[in-house]
């Protein structure tokens, strides 16, 4: 049995699912389901019309430059239990979503369309939203108390490294140049392993238990140091950055550093050698904060291995072979939480990786 493209729409329509299709950059809704229109509090005369035109406050809230960007990279985006304001005659309601924007590619890589499917998840996160709260600082206290109990753990190989190379270096006065300096090479990876493991444990104990410290940061100043001092840890790599607007945030300087700087040395660890590696970092002012948005073109993240990503010292499979302790994305999405906002993360295998970070408007009087 041939299935056509009118049979496809009819079983799109009969869905529960709400699903809408984008078909071009202008986010045309070439398609919507009545439980899409439903959620919207839209009818069918918006289709034809641009996502835009028809819902300026998704532009404002950001969901416009999301699809777009989905567009342009050809990388799907997924999230869960976002905020977005629905108008429904005169009044806003807030409500909560779970949502994939799906970019559909022909056989060059290249978007025709993107499959917008979603659920209103209002009821589920309301009624955990006091839980979650509370868990909040109890995960950092668990994270901590992990990170102590396995620290004797992790350090065990880089000091094992360390003692070994000395007793051989001890016993043997003359041997080769090369030899040597390949120790010595072992010496500094393992220190700057001891290093990683220290500064990652302290990180999460100083985040703990503390409130935000609040001061101007501008951005386009600090982000260049920040590659910097990335580019001075991992000189190897060749990594082009592509800097568009970088607004100035209002947030806590420590925990945005930490945010940047371990986002950026992913970057430049997993920068794909087979061809010109870039990382792009631009901005945008949305209704509720700022949102930044770090895009690369490096190895990816396997789709089965996405919703692990944020856990405790997961790193993804491919990466296996690079140099870390494994926690920088958890502890990222700790400290971005503990400022309000939120990170979600997109991936395609051997396409890159998109990150956006949410940083909600703080009162700075």
């Amino acid at each position: 049995m041939i299935v056509n493209d009118s049979m496809i729409l009819s079983l799109l329509k009969q869905s529960p699912l709400a699903t809408a299709i984008y078909d071009g950059y202008d986010l045309n809704i070439a398609y919507a389901n009545q439980a899409m229109l439903d959620m919207w509090r839209a009818d069918e005369s918006i289709l034809g019309k641009t996502l835009c035109a028809c819902f300026p406050n998704f532009v404002k809230e950001g969901f416009s430059s999301i699809l777009k960007n989905v567009w342009k990279t050809g990388i799907t985006y997924r999230a869960a239990e976002v905020p977005a304001h629905i108008i429904d005659g005169d009044s806003k309601v807030k409500r909560y979503f779970d949502f994939e924007y799906r970019a559909m590619v022909d056989e060059n890589g290249n978007c025709y369309a993107i499959l917008h499917t979603a659920s209103d998840v209002t009821d589920r996160k309301l009624a955990h939203h006091r839980m979650e709260r509370q868990s909040e600082q109890l995960s950092l206290r668990n994270k901590l108390d992990v990170l102590t109990n396995t620290l004797a753990h992790d350090l065990k190989n880089p000091l094992s490294v360390l003692k070994l190379g000395n007793d051989f270096l001890s016993k043997n006065e003359n041997i080769p140049e090369k030899v040597s300096k390949r120790w010595y090479k072992n010496f500094s990876d393992s220190i700057q392993n001891i290093e990683s493991i220290i500064n990652q444990t302290l990180q999460i104990n100083t985040v703990r238990g503390t409130v935000n410290k609040l001061e101007e940061i501008v951005m386009d100043q600090k982000v260049a140091d920040w590659i910097k001092e990335v580019k001075s840890n991992y000189p190897d790599p060749q990594v082009e950055f592509r800097l568009g607007n970088l607004y100035t945030l209002y947030a806590d300087y420590g925990a945005v550093y930490q945010i940047f700087t371990n986002l950026i040395g992913n970057a430049v660890k997993y920068a794909d050698k087979a061809e010109q590696a870039y990382l792009s970092i631009h901005s945008e002012i949305i209704d509720s904060g700022i949102v930044y948005m770090l895009e690369d073109n490096g190895i990816g993240i396997p789709e089965a291995e996405l919703s692990k990503m944020f856990q405790l010292q997961v790193r993804e499979s491919n990466g296996s072979h690079r140099k870390g302790s494994g926690i920088g994305l958890s502890l990222v999405k700790d400290l971005i939480e503990f400022m309000g906002g939120n990170i979600n993360l997109s991936s395609e295998l051997g396409k890159g990786t998109v990150i956006r970070l949410f940083f909600p408007l703080q009162d700075n009087d």
